[in-house]
């Protein structure tokens, strides 16, 4: 009734399943903690929406995918557009930007942001929408003696402040537990250990598993992502949500912060890399020195009696 934008979902690339979990996270949670994930401070009143929808329209893309699991009691409905026919259900496609043909020279533009710079933007963007679009055919006779501007934000407001509301609220852990992505880490003495980074938490500390993990070596287990940034992942631990953090060093950089799994991932890998190199050349580099030592001294490297 509202046309108001109430989640947004990312891929790197183009479409993913990862991408339609990460809206429908974004649909049932706070928008307000939700922007916080991305390093995003807004206020309650810019995006009020909460809760999922009852019945949800996916187009042929990785979403004619989503597995429906028995114990989902908030989906009433799932519902597909036609083969071949994806404007059948046009409410969001019509909505999206459109370019312009020309018979200019072709180009590409190439931007300056990375993946979680554009998250942030296209976050602002909805943000600008709710507030600016014209929503004019959407308001009723009851709306416009109100004398509210007609964009599609007042008139959430509008319905909500009656009770037309017909989302349903997903608790943050479960909502974490249902439409995240799991990916392996490893539990050390010092931190949680996700693709080479450090993760910590106040609450985690207090629970002593660390302290445990001290006495056993490491602990492998599974955490909850939010594939486009990673400055927080969920653990869970005796059926309790953690939040953990990026544990900062005084060498981090504050754009080091925010990057994506991908980017995690490519970082990880070039870690490991350096390291498997290093461990193949140092046998010849501690030889050369050795022999060097011999040819400057006469004497061998560890030449002595006991």
């Amino acid at each position: 009734l509202s046309g108001m934008v109430v989640g947004i979902g990312f891929a790197e690339g183009r479409e993913s399943m990862d991408a339609y979990r990460m809206a429908l996270f974004s649909m049932a949670t706070d928008k307000v903690k939700f922007c916080e994930l991305f390093g995003l401070e807004i206020k309650p009143e810019e995006w009020p929406s909460v809760g999922v929808s009852g019945g949800i329209v996916f187009d042929r893309g990785p979403g004619a995918t989503y597995d429906i699991d028995p114990e989902i009691h908030w989906l009433g409905s799932i519902e597909l557009t036609p083969t071949y026919s994806g404007q059948s259900k046009a409410t969001v496609e019509s909505s999206h930007p459109r370019d312009k043909a020309d018979i200019e020279q072709p180009t590409h533009f190439h931007s300056k942001l990375n993946f979680v710079q554009m998250a942030r933007r296209e976050i602002l963007q909805v943000l600008v929408d709710n507030a600016s679009s014209d929503a004019s055919d959407r308001m009723t006779e009851e709306m416009l003696l109100s004398g509210f501007v007609p964009t599609p934000l007042n008139i959430w407001t509008y319905l909500d402040g009656r009770a037309r509301n017909s989302s349903i609220g997903i608790p943050y852990e479960e909502a974490i537990r249902s439409f995240l992505v799991e990916h392996p880490v490893t539990i050390h003495k010092d931190a949680v250990y996700f693709y080479g980074r450090k993760y910590r938490s106040k609450e985690l500390i207090k629970t002593k598993v660390f302290d445990r993990v001290a006495r056993g070596g490491s602990i492998k287990t599974t955490v909850y992502v939010l594939t486009m940034c990673v400055r927080h992942i969920w653990l869970e631990l005796d059926g309790l949500i953690y939040e953990l953090d990026f544990v900062r060093t005084a060498s981090t950089l504050d754009g080091n912060i925010d990057i994506s799994l991908s980017d995690l991932k490519e970082i990880d890998f070039m870690r490991r890399q350096g390291a498997n190199e290093l461990a193949y050349q140092r046998p010849a580099i501690q030889q050369h020195y050795r022999e060097r030592f011999k040819n400057e001294t006469g004497e061998d490297w560890d030449g002595g009696q006991r």
